[in-house]
């Protein structure tokens, strides 16, 4: 069985448009929806429901929390992900299943993406470049035609892998402790560097997510991602078979330091200069 986890936060205008997208897969496994809201003050549920989604609650606030959740309440032996304002490109995820079926050692298949601007006015404008296409990934990048080769380096060098394009085993998601609810920016980077570190990870050259772009989502703080991307480096340094990957690591977490130094120079000045001290440690 194949199970799409769903976390939604008052998604009513979208959450019809990404269960269309599912139901236009024709895969071989069984598939079940979950649709986990959180906080959901409008009708995200009930139409959910009507297209056929198991809803639940979500034990707690969060895209990381909803995930968990969705995934402890599903049965597949296969995760894929969507978020309630995205859409699968129709019959794009039978490719990347039989792909991760193929490789018992993987962990997880992801595909390429192309975002498309939502003006709310029923405007869709697709952008010119996929993410594969804009950032040369190709085989010459990962490595193999279907392989990342050594993908912790890979993926700390470039973040290609856009969590509406992957599937995952289940039995490595488990065991990696699924997304980290303590993170609530970049907690999806946070899951794939863990499974780089330590499994095969498959990439598939098609089209597998349509990414929305609208106000909702355009708005976040640029320094609260900073910390928490360095949050997660500091967290993945930790890590006890990241060893060999400990000064690569503290380069990154002392370029992003300077980076959040310089976004805080103006306003707080004190801080950016803490922040520049931390980049001096090793």
């Amino acid at each position: 069985m194949l199970s799409v986890v769903i976390p939604a936060h008052d998604a009513a205008r979208w959450i019809g448009d990404a269960l269309a997208s599912v139901r236009a897969q024709p895969v071989h496994l069984p598939v079940e929806v979950v649709v986990v809201t959180d906080r959901c003050r409008d009708d995200t549920a009930a139409i959910a429901r009507a297209a056929g989604a198991r809803v639940i609650d979500s034990p707690a606030s969060g895209a990381a929390a909803a995930r968990n959740a969705g995934v402890d309440a599903s049965h597949g032996a296969f995760i894929a992900f969507l978020d309630a304002d995205d859409l699968w490109p129709a019959d794009s995820l039978g490719g990347r299943l039989a792909l991760l079926e193929s490789v018992p050692e993987a962990a997880l298949v992801f595909g390429d993406c192309r975002q498309f601007d939502d003006d709310g006015l029923g405007e869709h404008r697709p952008h010119r470049h996929t993410l594969f296409e804009s950032g040369g990934l190709d085989a010459g990048f990962f490595g193999h035609p279907q392989r990342v080769t050594d993908p912790l380096t890979r993926l700390l060098d470039a973040g290609f892998i856009t969590t509406g394009s992957v599937i995952m085993r289940r039995e490595a998601f488990l065991a990696l402790g699924g997304f980290d609810p303590s993170l609530a920016l970049v907690e999806d980077l946070d899951l794939w560097l863990r499974a780089a570190l330590r499994h095969t990870v498959l990439w598939h050259p098609a089209l597998a997510l349509l990414r929305r772009r609208h106000g909702a989502n355009l708005s976040r703080n640029a320094g609260a991602m900073a910390r928490a991307h360095i949050a997660v480096l500091e967290g993945l340094a930790r890590q006890p078979d990241a060893a060999a990957h400990r000064a690569r690591i503290a380069a990154l977490r002392n370029r992003a330091l300077r980076g959040l130094a310089r976004q805080e120079a103006a306003a707080h000045p004190l801080q950016a200069l803490g922040h520049l001290l931390q980049s001096l440690r090793s």
